[in-house]
């Protein structure tokens, strides 16, 4: 756009010209200093009209350039849409397709292990079922034999206490008949004799309870009374300080350890239990009764069952008793105990 612009500006200035006098009698030149100013006008005027017209030449150009820019840029987004719609469509499908791979071979490996395991299972089904079957005909088998057996015991239990009991039998048949006899009697005294005869056998019959019950009562008070005499002279000859003087022998029980070791001398040990007198604390017993025990023709023998019933009756109520601080230290001072008093059968001398 053309346009114009106005300047205003004064001017102003010393000029030193020299001066010739040649009229005058000397013929001489000065220099006269002038001073001068002037008002200076400028008007310019522009003229844009070329480089307005090249202006809105490029402006035209730089649109359209940023049409095509912006057009490329929206085509450039739509490919990458479609193109990242396309990857997406494609990893997911692949995903879906890989996944539904794995489960048909997971499918198909564990249909074939299941039928295996239908086939097992209905064969342990099938032996699951001829046992049973054996089972119920040995159980009946069995029921049946022993039905039998108790029934014929009890045949036989109720034949001996027939045997047994006769005289009671007779005695009940008897006194039904007598009683039976005030009602098939017409005779005026009969009842009179039954009334008489009845009282009399009552009167036998609680009689014999009596005494029945008397010597049970007699034979329960013999047999506590023998009990406690054998306790009473056990006890005293357990606790009587010194030998008897019927019998220069007097029996203490000992327990004689020998423990081998990877030593070369065993470990020996005499154990004689707490008794009045001085026998427990006597060296010299102790030291005679381990020269015995060393003999080489002692015959040791292994320890009866019955004798080691009696032990662990004992020892087992002995080693449930055991507590400490840890339940697995009490467990597993248990089982050891429990493996040496297997694995180390305890050998006796016979009597």
């Amino acid at each position: 756009m053309s346009y114009s612009q106005h300047y205003s500006e004064e001017i102003s200035g010393t000029e030193y010209v020299e001066v010739y006098h040649p009229a005058s009698d000397t013929s001489s030149t000065e220099t006269v200093s002038v001073h001068w100013s002037e008002d200076v006008n400028i008007a310019i005027t522009v003229d844009t009209s070329s480089f307005d017209h090249s202006v809105s030449a490029l402006k035209n150009h730089i649109d359209i350039l940023t049409g095509a820019v912006v057009a490329t840029e929206a085509a450039q987004i739509e490919e990458k849409v479609r193109s990242a719609n396309a990857i997406s469509q494609s990893v997911t499908s692949g995903f879906f397709r890989l996944i539904g791979s794995e489960i048909t071979q997971q499918m198909v490996a564990l249909k074939s292990r299941v039928d295996s395991l239908f086939l097992k299972l209905n064969d342990m089904k099938s032996a699951c079922q001829r046992i049973q079957q054996n089972m119920q005909q040995d159980y009946h088998r069995i029921t049946d034999r022993y039905t039998a057996m108790f029934e014929e015991l009890d045949r036989e239990l109720a034949a001996r206490i027939a045997s047994l009991d006769e005289g009671a039998y007779e005695l009940k048949r008897e006194v039904s008949l007598e009683d039976r006899r005030s009602f098939n009697s017409t005779l005026s005294t009969v009842p009179t004799i039954f009334a008489g005869e009845n009282s009399q056998a009552q009167s036998v019959l609680l009689a014999s309870a009596l005494r029945s019950r008397m010597n049970n009562l007699l034979q329960c008070a013999m047999a506590y009374l023998a009990s406690e005499k054998r306790t009473s002279n056990a006890v005293s000859t357990m606790l009587e300080d010194g030998g008897r003087d019927d019998s220069a022998t007097a029996s203490l029980p000992v327990a004689y350890f020998l423990a081998n070791d990877s030593s070369a001398i065993p470990a020996e040990k005499i154990v004689i239990p707490l008794v009045p007198g001085p026998v427990s604390n006597d060296p010299d017993l102790k030291r005679r009764l381990l020269v015995q025990f060393q003999k080489r023709s002692l015959s040791w023998g292994p320890l009866s069952g019955e004798s080691k019933g009696q032990i662990e009756r004992f020892l087992f109520p002995l080693i449930d008793a055991i507590h400490t601080p840890s339940q697995d230290q009490d467990a597993r001072v248990r089982r050891m105990i429990l493996h040496l008093w297997n694995a180390h059968a305890p050998e006796s001398l016979p009597l």
